[in-house]
């Protein structure tokens, strides 16, 4: 895997070389998890089924080319290599017997009555290849038949109901969170596996579920019902217990700036900044359950200060008075910046050049010495 023209986080370290990884699992969360594995330093074997691979070969936007892997296809698959076996079959099964010799890692989402028939019976495996941690990634947690897919679970853990505008129709977060979720879950489960089999212990099997995953991210928004007895509705982009936070306006130069003031310090120094040091002293926003009251009051309040003055001095003086604003930007323009290019990976699928989105966002310091 190539870099760019920004050192990824993880530099040139390999933590996990010696490692082999069998990937059975398509479409999102366990090739996320595989590609994880692969940029830091694991040998990762992608198995896909003969002829259309990977479902997510053909998931292409309305206008994108035909030739080569998808956009989707390339965001989950990164440094592996990949070959076909039909697990339906003997002659497959006894492909993934050989391969499973010396693995470390197995990741695959098939349905759990589905197992027998392709060869991967967690007993028989644990049996088989004692070491090997094997890890199961499924839809449901109370309903273990049924299929798991990210706009479902999005609907049935009420991420949908309350992601929207408070007057409209609840919406699809433009990711799949939900697998995403579900991969970190994943490397965690399989990570203290590793840790508990170089204590002296053995392999394990290990089960995910995308539900759970799911609702594992609520964490505010849950105890939003839970402890304080509410029904989490949707906001836009605003914090239900903080302001102004989400709120966003446009600035002189057309640029849009959103607010994270978190304390009253914070407010402070941004009305001081902006030059409305009375908005500070105001005794509708004195304080944060007061502003969260007296919010729509507030963004009105605040609208013409922005829109007197240019995003790239309300930033550089955001920076200097430690105010926490953001600049909105677009999904190119983010990925232009520094963080945006270290993040990008250039590598080839299968003879043709692509671009993704690294999963390693960390750095080893090793005693607390740099080493990258």
């Amino acid at each position: 895997m190539r870099q760019g023209d920004a050192t990824p986080p993880l530099g040139d370290d390999r933590p996990l070389e010696g490692l082999r990884v069998v990937e059975l699992a398509s479409v999102l969360a366990g090739p996320l998890v595989g590609t994880f594995l692969a940029e830091l330093g694991a040998e990762v074997i992608k198995v896909e089924p003969p002829g259309q691979g990977d479902v997510t070969r053909n998931w292409r936007l309305a206008y994108e080319p035909l030739e080569g892997p998808s956009a989707y296809y390339s965001a989950a698959n990164g440094p592996k290599e990949t070959i076909q076996i039909n697990l339906k079959s003997k002659e497959g099964q006894n492909q993934l017997s050989s391969l499973l010799n010396g693995t470390d890692i197995l990741l695959q989402n098939a349905r759990p009555d589905a197992l027998p028939s392709l060869g991967l019976d967690p007993k028989e495996l644990a049996n088989r290849y004692p070491n090997l941690i094997h890890v199961h990634l499924l839809g449901f947690f109370d309903q273990p038949g049924r299929g798991g897919y990210d706009i479902v679970v999005q609907a049935e853990s009420g991420f949908l109901s309350m992601n929207g505008m408070p007057d409209g129709t609840g919406f699809r977060m433009p990711v799949a969170l939900m697998d995403v979720l579900a991969a970190h879950q994943m490397r965690s489960a399989l990570l203290l596996a590793l840790y508990e089999r170089e204590r002296g212990g053995c392999g394990a099997y290990i089960e995910t579920w995308l539900d759970a995953s799911g609702f594992s991210g609520l964490v505010n928004r849950a105890t939003e019902h839970l402890v304080a007895g509410q029904t989490p509705k949707p906001l836009g982009a605003l914090h239900p217990q903080i302001a102004p936070y989400g709120e966003l306006f446009s600035c002189r130069c057309g640029a849009v700036i959103v607010t994270a003031i978190g304390n009253d310090r914070q407010f402070s120094a941004l009305c001081g900044l902006l030059g409305a040091e009375e908005l500070a002293a105001d005794p509708q926003f004195y304080s944060n359950p007061i502003r969260v009251q007296h919010r729509e009051t507030l963004a009105q309040k605040l609208e013409p200060y922005f829109a007197s003055l240019d995003a790239q001095f309300v930033m550089e003086q955001a920076m200097v008075h430690g105010v926490p604003l953001g600049r909105v930007k677009s999904v190119p323009e983010a990925l232009s910046d520094g963080t945006g290019r270290a993040m990008t990976a250039e590598f080839e699928i299968e003879g043709h050049p692509v671009r993704h989105i690294r999963q390693v966002a960390f750095r080893l310091h090793r005693n607390g010495s740099r080493t990258t």
